[in-house]
């Protein structure tokens, strides 16, 4: 009898050993997710552009537009979310490193937006033609004297780094002896302003349009003629950007498919752009 038990302790500790649980383990190389052919950098909470409701679907016009060249083009991507300063960081680290000790994946391929124009036409870039021209808006917050930009003397103005927005800030702060600050995002600007810290904000035409309509306690001070932002992809020197990106946008242009995506947002293409002063 004790040979008997014996002989199957013996049995069951080789079933063991050999996996013979009657479990099968998973493939863990089938459950890793697929790579996308391109990750898209965007800022969140950016409306009209791209946002993300509670059930984390996202929606906009970059949205509208990558689906449109996803479709026409054949690729398929993913969005991630990337301030321009994040993005521009990203393209200063690959222009310092050697291509072939790059061995991580990037958190993303190209980047959608509003990059600072001198940024994006350093050695560390390249810029796709524009998609659509925007102005730029000083917002500030009724109550508080300020009529006109001579107001704004000794005033703090908050905008988001690496943009155009920024080197408009920086022409008021030296026209009129104010103060700058700059932010990674759009959000955190505004935020800025209704916390009480900042007099006055530097935001994007689109982007003020729907802050004014929210916000009560905010108004217009002025709209430039002369700074704007070019909204378009960016990508780092070393990589380029994707033919199937910038040739695809380039057959909706002519083809008036962006025109036609533009105008749902009212948005205006570069062509029928007028620069302001």
């Amino acid at each position: 009898m004790k040979l008997w038990k014996y002989g199957i302790c013996l049995l069951t500790a080789a079933c063991l050993l050999s996996g013979c649980t009657g479990k099968e383990e998973p493939d863990s190389a089938a459950e890793e997710p697929v790579r996308p052919d391109y990750y898209v950098g965007v800022e969140e909470a950016n409306a009209p552009y791209y946002t993300l409701n509670d059930q984390g679907t996202a929606s906009g016009f970059y949205v509208d537009l990558m689906n449109t060249l996803s479709e026409r083009g054949g690729f398929s991507y993913e969005f991630r979310a990337m301030s321009a300063a994040g993005y521009a960081a990203q393209g200063a680290m690959s222009a310092i490193t050697d291509s072939d000790t790059q061995t991580a994946d990037p958190a993303c391929d190209l980047f959608l937006g509003t990059l600072e124009p001198e940024v994006g036409e350093g050695d560390a870039f390249v810029l796709s033609e524009p998609i659509c021209e925007t102005g730029l808006c000083v917002l500030i917050p009724k109550g508080e004297g300020i009529r006109s930009t001579k107001q704004l003397r000794s005033r703090l103005i908050a905008s988001r780094a690496m943009t155009e927005e920024a080197v408009f800030s920086e022409y008021l702060a030296a026209s009129y002896d104010a103060e700058t600050i700059t932010f990674q995002n759009g959000a955190d600007v505004f935020a800025d302003m209704t916390e009480g810290y900042a007099d006055a904000v530097i935001s994007d035409a689109a982007n003020a349009a729907l802050l004014l309509q929210q916000n009560p306690n905010t108004k217009l001070l002025l709209t430039s003629k002369k700074y704007h932002n070019l909204h378009r992809f960016a990508g780092t020197a070393a990589s380029g950007l994707p033919e199937e990106i910038t040739g695809t946008l380039e057959a909706i242009r002519a083809d008036g498919t962006l025109d036609a995506l533009l105008s749902q947002y009212g948005l205006v293409g570069t062509a029928g752009t007028q620069a302001a002063d």
